[in-house]
């Protein structure tokens, strides 16, 4: 799989060059009879404010609306909600997003200075007014901060969002509540759904079996509850019938399992509309970790705050995007955006689970004189970044060892970090197992050292007992499904469930990878082709083990990019993404983006695949019926035999199914839940580039339950 003859090559050349006219962002590519940029009398905020109205017409309103008001193709980005997405955040942090994902189809014809001049345009249409310096690619300054009371008064807001408890109420009234203690997470009630991929292990799979190969077609919606709008890919939690629920905007509720009764609903804040996941439990507590980087707890019971922890500064672009896991009192916590080079870098935590108390903190990049220190080309400690852990990690409490994978270096290639092929910038893109008493690193293994192309390998890590053996298993965008000892770490095996071409080799022995020469010398603003894309492979959809069978199922992506490294500087502020992309179809799949693979734990051999044209959007689930479940961007949730593939039962939902299924029981009868979400990153925007004839509505946040008719159970 790892070969890619040159007549393929051109014929991927060939269909790139013919993609635009069934690009969905075609029409925010630059038009014929655009307007042209206007060049500026010097270099001043105020000018490249005007340059970029010009830039933005011409690039960007077709889809973002002319005023910036958003359309159906594309998002507002003016307002009370891009203020409060991108308020805190820095010039340069948005300009990095805008650069390595807009538009979509890629750059085409414009240049640096037209990106940074259409952020100046952005940031003076939301009132930005007390800059006066041109903005550069190392702006750092706050964006709220540089709007006057004035200007913000000027321009329309929205209703400040709420905080705090919005809907009173108590689980106590639907069901006598007990605290969900250390033993009970260990082993769950076979009822219960009670943290995300509901063991430690991370199997994803219920016990339950009532809904199996056998009736599954007859499920039948039992209710379903609209969630708040935004950005979401959410998994529910259930315990003793209560499901709790992440929304966008860090707003939690309490729902009634089965009726979907609203019990309660805290609004945490901040009210930003970013991707969120998940949410833990540990006795009484509710625990969530904020888009803006701190760790709340609320009284499972009612939703009254009980306390609250900053795990990081946001004002210096840390954020949450996932929650942490509970492991015997302690919440274990993983950070994302650490992009920027600034001194502080990203880290693993734990905090006591009674008060919020930080215990200890794992840092995910080696300094100079640390142990690994040495692997980052001699780069001084501010300049190393990256190392995100923005995927909850797994638990062994046997081991006492907690498992999370770990994004890559940032920027996203070499010559763009000032770094070579050979810099492989320890603890990045690896699986590390952290001791939870001690919060010291116990072993270690780096997947994909010097990660060159947005290929990360931080999503989940799945812990399986064969036999006498202990293992942990992972897949990362490169679509690679890794096998290792998870006592010392030891390379065991694996295997390409999907077309990659980035590696020329990888050792059978060591599980080492070889680059292929031009990923590996690449070059600034050069284009490089590879397979699979930031998509994955797999991304953040997690990957479910059905123990009957020996199965590790996964959802899957099969498209491929270009990729353009861009220069950043060394200075302090500065860092970012710096890449340009472009999305193309994989060969070999006849236009299918979609893949549900099952691979045997032991052999890693494929035991079934389905392929299809509608990109996966939930992780997928396993029961003790024999079935897998997954849903799908053209809003389709399906039931898949788990032994054959074969399709049992499929029903079509309000938009795109997104987020993490769960199953749980109420009075002996089994429930299967999934929830619809908008948002998603690359696995969204990139099948919106390649599948244009996919359509669904762009709102419609809910929860769906589903259940067997009475008599069928």
């Amino acid at each position: 799989m790892t070969d890619f003859s040159d007549s393929r090559r051109s014929t991927l050349t060939t269909w790139i060059a013919g993609a635009g006219a069934c690009l969905l962002f075609a029409a925010c590519a630059p038009r014929d009879g655009a307007p042209e940029q206007a060049a500026g009398p010097e270099a001043t905020f105020t000018a490249q404010a005007e340059a970029g109205a010009a830039s933005y017409a011409a690039n960007c309103a077709a889809c973002h609306g002319a005023e910036l008001e958003g359309t159906i193709l594309g998002p507002l980005l003016i307002g009370q909600s891009f203020i409060q997405r991108w308020g805190t955040q820095t010039p340069a942090l948005l300009l990095g997003n805008i650069q390595s994902n807009m538009p979509p189809g890629g750059a085409g014809n414009m240049t640096d200075e037209d990106y940074l001049n259409v952020v100046a345009h952005m940031l003076a249409m939301n009132g930005v007014d007390s800059v006066s310096d041109a903005l550069t690619d190392a702006s750092d300054f706050t964006i709220a901060e540089n709007i006057s009371r004035i200007v913000a008064l000027r321009r329309p807001m929205e209703p400040p969002a709420p905080q705090g408890l919005t809907v009173a109420g108590n689980t106590e009234d639907f069901v006598p509540f007990t605290p969900l203690t250390a033993e009970m997470l260990r082993d769950p009630d076979p009822a219960d759904w009670p943290m995300h991929r509901r063991n430690f292990f991370g199997h994803s799979y219920s016990p339950l079996d009532e809904i199996n190969t056998d009736n599954v077609a007859n499920l039948r919606l039992e209710w379903v509850w609209n969630m708040h709008e935004g950005d979401s890919e959410p998994a529910p939690l259930v315990y003793g019938g209560i499901i709790y629920l992440i929304n966008p905007s860090n707003v939690i509720q309490a729902l009634d399992g089965k009726t979907g009764e609203l019990i309660w609903e805290h609004w945490t804040g901040p009210a930003n509309r970013q991707d969120m996941r998940n949410i833990a439990m540990y006795e009484d507590k509710i625990i969530q970790a904020t888009t803006d980087a701190r760790l709340v707890a609320l009284d499972a019971r009612t939703g009254e705050q009980v306390w609250e922890t900053v795990i990081a500064d946001n004002s210096k672009g840390f954020a949450n995007s996932s929650g942490p896991i509970v492991a015997d009192g302690m919440v274990i916590s993983g950070l994302a955006g650490c992009a920027r080079y600034i001194p502080e870098d990203c880290f693993v935590s734990a905090y006591d689970a009674d008060d919020g108390e930080l215990l200890w903190q794992f840092e995910t990049i080696a300094e100079a004189g640390q142990p690994g220190g040495d692997t980052w080309g001699g780069l001084d400690d501010l300049f190393r970044a990256g190392g995100e852990t923005w995927i909850t990690g797994s638990y062994d409490p046997e081991l006492r060892l907690t498992y999370w994978g770990t994004a890559q270096q940032k920027p996203w290639v070499p010559v763009s970090r000032h770094m070579t092929i050979n810099d492989v910038g320890l603890y990045t893109n690896a699986t590390i197992a952290v001791n939870v008493d001690s919060g010291e690193l116990d072993w270690y293994f780096q997947h994909v050292p010097a990660e060159a192309l947005d290929l990360d390998e931080v999503f989940e890590r799945v812990l399986i007992d064969r036999g006498d053996e202990k293992l942990v298993y992972s897949i990362g965008k490169h679509g690679i499904l890794w096998k290792n000892d998870r006592v010392n770490g030891e390379f065991r095996g694996f295997t390409e469930t999907v077309f990659q071409n980035t590696f020329t080799h990888i050792d059978p022995e060591t599980g080492a990878v070889t680059y292929r020469e031009d990923i590996q010398n690449a070059q600034l603003d050069e284009w490089t082709s590879a397979c699979p894309s930031s998509a994955g492979g797999k991304d953040w959809h997690s990957m479910t083990y059905h123990p009957p069978s020996g199965l590790i199922v996964a959802p899957l992506s099969q498209t491929c990019l270009e990729n353009a490294a861009r220069e950043v500087a060394l200075v302090q502020g500065g860092g970012g993404l710096a890449a340009s992309r472009k999305f193309f179809e994989m060969p070999g799949t006849d236009g299918n983006l979609g893949k549900v693979g099952a691979y045997h734990a032991d052999t890693l051999e494929e035991v079934w695949a389905h392929e299809q044209r509608a990109s996966l959007h939930t992780g997928t689930i396993s029961t003790a019926g024999d079935l897998v479940f997954v849903g799908d961007l053209d809003r389709r949730f399906t039931a898949f035999d788990v032994n054959t593939g074969e399709i049992l039962w499929q029903t079509r939902l309000g938009t795109s199914v997104q987020g993490h299924p769960v199953s749980f029981a109420i009075d002996g009868k089994q429930y299967i839940a999934v929830t619809t979400a908008l948002g998603g990153t690359s696995p969204r925007t990139v099948p919106g580039v390649i599948a244009t004839e996919i359509t669904y509505p762009r709102w419609g946040n809910a929860i769906y339950v589903f259940s067997l008719p009475e008599g069928l159970n």
